[in-house]
């Protein structure tokens, strides 16, 4: 036998053994049980995680809890340098504003569901916008969604104007998410709304007491200033934070005394404007639910729809790229080759450049089609705001229109009871 052919053949027993070696450490591997001990527990049974539902823990150790505001996110709707929405780019990117403009609302609740599980803020709302007074906000945007990947941004504020961070959260559900019967009423995009309240707690604790302590004083000041700045803007200033940044931050320099009478009157007010964000709050769950059962199978079953296109897009690619090669290869066997089997060779290599190409087209009609049918399930999803009823100095007032819309008309009646109550012999 010749050297070099026992060494290949050596080469080949060699690759065989480290094969089978794998398979039998893969097959051990895929027989073992995660349980790690066993026998009744001593001192009682322990709580165990519901499964599929491992959670972290949130170790809060403070008596200061912050108020919360989620306002409705940005759907991520492409607009042009007017404002206006860029058609192009909403065709390009496969968004349907309608299901875009649903979801802003429901992940803010889905966010705002998180939050409060982790027990370690206060009172945590869904709000219109950012222009509602809290202590920290959680302000996000809907980067992309095709009810296989979400990818939201988060920028986490405070009433200081503050940034704690700002970081990007993506999740891909898994084809198989359906086949488990245990998880049919579980939110498949539920994991990124955990990453970001753990994102969010693990700025939290970074906090200081005395921070907490006048974030608080900061936002009950600047909803004070907002009815009389010449009251209550002194305790605060502005001022930019840093050389180069354009982002402006409060700080406090005072406070008004606690029996301050134009202080009691503004507590009264707003005590008002949150009784009305907290009332908005079955707004939106009558909303989340109401939309849900049809969200719900919108999600379950465009999931192998979008999964189909991930694919059909990274198969178009490698195709283009094929295609590409094949068409310079061809091109560059004429230039250098003058024997017939040059030319041959040119003509096999342009027949593949143009059969790779003409099935990249094909792929793209098919995920025009596609495209289609998701917008064709996203029609029916429209959002209501339910209106509400008002009481103020004894008389009940209606709020109409969107949730934004409501907002603005209750604050311009608490404004004209705050300068009614400060002019009494002014008539308004």
């Amino acid at each position: 036998m010749q050297p070099h052919s026992f060494l290949q053949q050596s080469k080949h027993w060699l690759v065989a053994a480290c094969a089978l070696l794998a398979l039998a450490i893969s097959g051990c591997q895929s027989t073992q049980t995660n349980v790690s001990s066993v026998g009744p527990a001593i001192g009682g049974q322990p709580k165990a995680a519901e499964l599929g539902k491992a959670q972290r823990e949130f170790k809060y150790q403070s008596e200061i809890y912050l108020n919360v505001a989620v306002p409705v996110f940005d759907p991520g709707i492409p607009l042009d340098a007017k404002g206006n929405i860029n058609d192009k780019k909403v065709a390009e990117e496969d968004i349907w504003p309608q299901v875009r403009r649903l979801e802003a609302n429901r992940f803010a609740i889905d966010t705002k569901k998180a939050l409060a599980a982790t027990k370690v803020f206060g009172s945590i709302n869904v709000t219109p916008d950012a222009s509602v007074s809290a202590d920290v906000y959680v302000l996000g945007k809907i980067n992309y969604s095709d009810t296989e990947t979400v990818r939201i941004s988060v920028r986490v504020m405070d009433a200081t104007n503050d940034i704690w961070g700002e970081e990007t959260f993506e999740h891909q559900v898994g084809e198989a998410f359906y086949r488990d019967a245990l998880r049919k009423e579980q939110n498949p995009y539920a994991p990124v709304f955990n990453d970001i309240a753990a994102y969010v707690y693990d700025l939290l604790i970074k906090k200081s007491e005395a921070d907490k302590k006048k974030i608080q004083q900061v936002s009950d000041l600047r909803y004070a200033a907002m009815y009389s700045q010449e009251a209550f803007s002194p305790y605060i200033v502005s001022k930019r934070k840093g050389f180069t940044s354009r982002q402006t931050v409060f700080e406090l320099k005072g406070a008004p005394a606690a029996n301050d009478p134009m202080l009691q009157r503004v507590n009264l007010l707003q005590a008002k404007d949150e009784q009305f964000i907290d009332q908005l709050q079955d707004s939106y769950e009558a909303f989340y639910a109401e939309s849900d059962e049809a969200y719900s199978k919108y999600q379950r079953e465009t999931l192998p729809i979008a999964a189909d296109i991930r694919k059909k897009k990274a198969e178009r690619a490698t195709q283009q790229l094929v295609a590409a090669g094949s068409a310079v290869l061809g091109i560059m066997l004429v230039k250098n080759s003058n024997s017939a089997i040059g030319e041959v060779g040119a003509i096999a290599a342009g027949a593949a450049a143009i059969y790779s190409l003409s099935q990249a087209i094909e792929t793209n009609r098919e995920l025009s089609a596609q495209r289609d049918v998701l917008s064709e399930m996203g029609q029916s999803l429209d959002i209501k705001v339910t209106p509400q009823v008002v009481e103020l100095n004894e008389q009940s007032i209606e709020l109409k229109g969107t949730a934004t819309e409501q907002y603005t008309q209750l604050r311009q009646k608490l404004l004209e009871i705050y300068q009614l109550e400060a002019t009494p012999n002014q008539q308004l």
